[in-house]
């Protein structure tokens, strides 16, 4: 409740957070919110993923795909019936990310230096970008030096120019990147239905960038699933958790306050 531009109140809080991975994740990130003065009765926790979804289709149930430095899939009927396919972890769940893109991108590159494949023109961008000569350097850049998962990440744009510039190994990564992310959506849908024409929304800042990555994509999920409705999103997700705050208020999330949440989410 603001008053003389300043919060007086806390009346209900939605926390939607990429490192909620358990049930016991979640209470301990809920305990430090109550033990900040938060009402206990008003407070829930969940997975970032859920607040995409909220904020990306105002609201209303279906499916968001989460495409950025990671990756992952969420399904939500109006019911409260949820299910999510991958975004499980790098090491086993991470397909079509921009941690994924990049780290292919470096296999191939050392395939390419190595004579096992003919090389392209993303054995060099790939050198550039680590600051290397050579396919010598890699151990020690890697390893010795070291790449955080962001790092490596960042390197996902470098890979979509080179496919839109017309490198052949760079497309068939996009290529491979869209599909594992389709079936993602396909999945979802197939293990919990939203609705008979399912709602997709695709978040995150590699798959919201209007590039050649994102247009494959689209057209991977209409092949595996041509009955989705593809939407732009409506809102960012930090306008989910408050929509989703909002109904813990015991303020119904009607289309009035979906408009005055996409004209100023604060």
């Amino acid at each position: 409740e603001p008053s003389g531009g300043r919060v007086t109140e806390v009346r209900a809080a939605f926390l939607g957070m990429a490192g909620v991975t358990s049930a016991g994740t979640a209470a301990a990130f809920r305990d430090l919110a109550v033990q900040a003065g938060l009402d206990p009765a008003r407070v829930e926790v969940d997975h970032d993923i859920r607040i995409a979804l909220a904020g990306g289709l105002g609201g209303r149930p279906g499916i968001a795909l989460i495409v950025g430095t990671g990756s992952s899939c969420y399904g939500r009927t109006a019911e409260g019936r949820h299910w999510q396919t991958g975004g499980w972890g790098s090491l086993v769940a991470d397909e079509g990310s921009g941690y994924d893109l990049a780290r292919r991108a470096m296999v191939e590159a050392v395939r390419m230096a190595d004579g096992r494949v003919q090389p392209s023109g993303l054995q060099d961008a790939v050198f550039r970008w680590l600051g290397v000569e050579g396919v010598s350097g890699i151990l020690a850049r890697l390893y010795e030096q070291g790449l955080e998962r962001d790092e490596i990440a960042a390197f996902a744009p470098q890979v979509v120019q080179l496919a839109t510039d017309g490198d052949p190994v760079a497309r068939s990564l996009l290529r491979a990147g869209a599909a594992d992310l389709a079936e993602m959506v396909a999945a979802n849908h197939a293990r919990l239905p939203t609705s008979e024409r399912p709602e997709v929304v695709v978040t995150g800042g590699l798959g919201t960038a209007p590039t050649m990555y994102r247009d494959l994509i689209r057209e991977a999920v209409f092949r595996l699933l041509p009955e989705a409705r593809w939407c732009e999103p409506e809102m960012e997700p930090v306008a989910g958790a408050a929509l989703l705050a909002l109904g813990l208020g015991g303020i119904p999330p009607g289309p009035d306050v979906v408009q005055r949440l996409r004209e100023d989410p604060r």
